[in-house]
């Protein structure tokens, strides 16, 4: 199951955002609150909307009823933040895949919680990435991650939760074998794809994978 959650973040061009969105065929979108303000601007209708409903124009939330689409209504003072409880909800509905839309700018402290969120997914065996116009987001745990795009996008291999042991890259300009990559480095910095495909393998320990568009 392939689901789509968009967010309150921020969002510079709908019109390349909604052709990401349409490409990838979800089973189901989820707005997080003020994410619907984001898809009615991309005319598209979320199967359900989650948040304690605060951050939605008036004029969306009568819309999006008149459509017919599930609002889930949550107190502002809650546990979890919005973005947690699309994730619940996604796992409700047997998710293999989830994708963040929207989940980058604004606060950096609600972008940092949605990329650790990506952790989340890891840990509960969900495929998870970020999406936007200008960077894919993607996160590996003692693995090999195959990235697909395009020649001259730059890669960035970043650790997070301590060192990373045995990175090797492949396809990339600047190649590793078998690397420790230590938390406190920037090595893994603006990589670049020498095809439409490279490999990030980690031999143990977790890192953040994000590809830069170059168009």
């Amino acid at each position: 199951m392939k689901i789509c959650i968009i967010l309150n973040g921020e969002i510079q061009d709908y019109k390349i955002m909604k052709n990401i969105i349409s490409k990838q065929h979800y089973d189901y979108i989820i707005c997080a609150d003020g994410g619907a303000n984001h898809a009615y601007k991309m005319n598209i209708s979320p199967n359900y909307i989650l948040g304690d409903l605060d951050s939605i124009n008036k004029n969306i939330i009568s819309y999006y009823k008149d459509k017919n689409v599930i609002f889930k209504k949550f107190p502002s003072k809650k546990n979890e933040t919005d973005t947690e409880l699309c994730i619940y909800l996604s796992q409700q509905i047997n998710a293999s895949q989830v994708d963040f839309i929207g989940s980058l700018g604004g606060r950096i402290d609600h972008m940092l919680a949605n990329i650790k969120l990506l952790d989340y997914l890891k840990e509960v065996q969900i495929y998870g990435r970020i999406l936007s116009e200008k960077e894919d987001i993607y996160i590996a745990v003692d693995e090999e991650m195959i990235i697909d795009g395009e020649v001259g996008d730059t890669v960035s291999v970043i650790p997070i939760k301590g060192d990373a042991k045995g990175i090797t890259l492949t396809n990339l300009e600047y190649p590793l074998t078998n690397f420790y990559m230590k938390y406190s480095s920037p090595i893994g910095i603006s990589n670049v794809m020498l095809e439409n495909q490279c490999k990030v393998n980690v031999d143990k320990g977790t890192v953040l994978i994000i590809r830069n568009k170059k168009n």
